[in-house]
């Protein structure tokens, strides 16, 4: 397999580093994956600190603009602020970019997902799943033969719920008749609730708190017919945080990076979270080949 480095640049129009499409495509035509990292000088735009080589490597699934690949500025700062060496993702060959990997980080955005993920799977949809949700898709499997840690955020916490069997619904309002607003601009849109002594709540240390809200599509309120539990729900219910503490999976319907890339301490612990399950992974990995080794160095002699 043939690599290359490709490194994001700032994009100001956007708020993001990207890379445009033109780039990878030119190198997928030649069957080199694209490894792509932050610029060193984009630290210091970030105001943090540029990872340690020992860092756990975590991955990125990068969203969209035009014709471009793209982290936001608040998904970057709160994910090099936890202190993690950051990998980001394409669509086409983000297995083969996952390889060494010790997290990966499913973020938001609006794409199709499978029909088969909502109550009303007949329903006509804008389109088809494409290469967006396919590699959701195939970057969670892989994950999670790996049995690596997961962080998936909105939309990514939403892919997450539908793998594990969970229903979603395509509008909340629609099927709900709630009169939450779940789809809102302001920056706190709603209280958000921790059910007593769950995984959210190790982490957070907080039972209730105002929360962003940017999304028409919701999980279902019934962890029964799923290995995910719910651990916080919306003042009508809506399921807002769910996942599996062996499993290390988290999802957060909302946006803590919002929060976390303007000191909010709170916030900053869900990403925190996946730094410290990196971490823990990667020890482990790296035990497991050490064991190997002096078994077969043993086994020689």
């Amino acid at each position: 397999m043939k690599i290359q480095e490709v490194f994001l640049e700032y994009m100001p129009e956007y708020d993001a580093f990207g890379v445009q499409d033109k780039v990878i495509d030119a190198l997928e035509a030649e069957d080199i994956v694209p490894i792509i990292r932050l610029k060193e000088d984009d630290f210091s735009r970030l105001e943090v600190s540029a990872p340690k080589k020992s860092a756990p490597k975590v991955g990125f699934l990068l969203g969209r603009e035009t014709d471009t690949y793209t982290i936001d500025f608040n998904y970057a700062k709160a994910v090099f602020q936890s202190g993690v060496n950051a990998r980001f993702l394409t669509y086409r060959n983000n297995v083969s970019q996952m390889q060494g990997l010790d997290g990966l980080i499913l973020p938001g955005g609006r794409f199709d997902s499978p029909a088969t993920f909502y109550t009303d799977p007949m329903k006509k949809t804008d389109g088809k799943p494409g290469a967006r949700s396919y590699a959701y898709i195939t970057s969670i499997i892989e994950a999670e033969q790996q049995n690596m840690p997961i962080l998936g955020i909105c939309a990514g916490a939403q892919m997450l719920a539908g793998m594990h069997g969970m229903r979603l619904y395509r509008d909340v309002k629609e099927y709900t008749h709630t009169d939450l607003e779940h789809r809102i601009k302001t920056p706190e849109a709603h209280e958000v609730f921790i059910y007593p002594d769950n995984m959210l709540y190790d982490v957070l240390k907080k039972h209730r708190f105002t929360v962003n809200s940017r999304h028409t599509e919701a999980v279902m309120n019934n962890d029964k017919i799923s290995d995910l539990q719910i651990f916080a729900a919306a003042p009508d219910g809506t399921p807002e945080a769910w996942g599996n503490k062996d499993k290390k999976i988290l999802c957060i319907q909302w946006h803590p990076e919002d929060f976390a890339a303007h000191g909010d301490a709170y916030m900053q612990k869900i990403y925190n979270w996946l730094a410290q399950e990196a971490a823990a992974f990667k020890q482990q990995k790296e035990n497991t080949a050490g064991a190997v080794y002096q078994f077969q160095h043993t086994r020689g002699k």
